[in-house]
């Protein structure tokens, strides 16, 4: 075999690995104004293979179903670590494509304004930062940078409809979603 076949072979098997089993350092479980919430699941995304982009970790109380968390009818969060800088431009294309991919141009349009805002929160992240989406019905989306509340997106719809990015029927990844969700 040629060298650079090895290589690219030992490559594919590490970064294949590795996206499937992160490093299990997320906690078991948190809690959210008195409410302890459960680890369903974590994932490694890998982008193209090779660009191990995040860990992500879905927390819900431990007597919610899917469809609770789906249809934003229970508490939930989305837990992220990041392994490599993403610029903010890149992580506002790609929200907005999966978006566009899982919601009509009507529900696009229901929750604009509010993308808007948690779209100014964003910052470019680097290797080892954290942030979190945490939903709580009747208050909203809380968009959390290194545990730090930045914006609370209000709307039960808005969490509906936004966390279809990872979670919705064309999401970002099916491996995530089905790793999340444990389905």
């Amino acid at each position: 075999m040629k060298p650079y076949l090895a290589v690219a072979l030992s490559l594919f098997i590490i970064s294949s690995a590795s996206a499937r089993s992160p490093d299990p350092s997320f906690p078991t479980s948190v809690e959210i104004d008195g409410t302890e919430l459960t680890k369903r699941g974590e994932y490694r995304y890998v982008y193209r293979l090779f660009f191990q982009l995040y860990d992500a970790a879905l927390y819900a109380p431990e007597s919610a179903t899917t469809s609770d968390i789906l249809e934003a009818k229970t508490p939930f969060r989305l837990q992220f670590r990041y392994l490599r800088e993403i610029e903010k431009s890149i992580i506002l294309k790609s929200a907005g494509q999966m978006l566009e991919r899982n919601l009509s141009a009507s529900e696009l349009d229901q929750i604009a304004e509010r993308v808007e805002q948690i779209n100014a929160a964003y910052t470019t992240v680097r290797d080892g930062d954290k942030s979190s989406l945490t939903f709580q019905p009747g208050v909203g989306t809380t968009l959390r940078i290194h545990g730090e509340p930045v914006v609370t997106i209000e709307g039960d719809d808005f969490a509906r409809l936004y966390y279809q990015i990872w979670l919705g029927p064309k999401p970002l990844s099916q491996n995530l979603r089905s790793a999340l969700l444990k389905e």
